[in-house]
């Protein structure tokens, strides 16, 4: 009986052991995919980036209505690139990486600079965190299935901060100047 408790304790070690390398392999597989989209959209390569979709993504953007098929995010990304927006740097950092049965969860943060003409194409940093379900295809590539994020930045706090008031909607205090004389 011991015999049989330690082949099983062995077996399940070794499976446990090739589980968590699988998982490394898998998380490397993540990121450089997403190193690659994020190469890809900063040189405005959106045909290439179209390849990373499903034909039924849904894609779920901050402050925007969830978006559904791969015709509709062409559509909306249209709009941004008409809008002028230019998005300068990218990157991501994959954090966790879960995979079950042909859909792998990938969840990491992201760092944006971006420049648009009603902000005077000055520089505007951003960054957040996103979650991506990956679809494993039949060649073993991965697809885009679903794909969320949003800014941990407070787009109203910092409207405040440029307009001179404070993060609870009043004016900012002015500090007392000291009598000169």
């Amino acid at each position: 009986m011991q015999k049989l408790f330690a082949i099983l304790f062995a077996f399940l070690f070794v499976t446990s052991l090739v589980n968590a390398q699988d998982m490394s392999e898998l998380k490397k597989k993540v990121q450089m995919m997403n190193d690659k989209y994020a190469e890809q959209m900063v040189n405005g390569d959106m045909s290439s980036l179209w390849d990373y979709y499903t034909d039924d993504i849904i894609s779920m953007p901050s402050y925007e209505p969830m978006i559904k098929g791969l015709e509709a995010c062409k559509m909306s990304a249209e709009k941004m690139e008409k809008s002028g927006m230019k998005i300068t740097a990218f990157s991501t950092t994959s954090t966790d990486v879960m995979q079950s049965g042909n859909l792998v969860v990938d969840i990491g943060t992201y760092k944006i600079t971006m420049t648009m003409p009603q902000m005077g194409d000055k520089p505007w940093d951003d960054h957040g965190k996103y979650l991506n379900i990956w679809e494993m295809q039949d060649d073993g590539s991965m697809k885009l299935k679903v794909e969320t994020w949003n800014t941990d930045v407070n787009p109203w706090m910092e409207m405040q901060k440029m307009e001179g008031h404070d993060a609870h909607g009043g004016h900012m205090e002015e500090k007392p100047q000291k009598d000169v004389k």
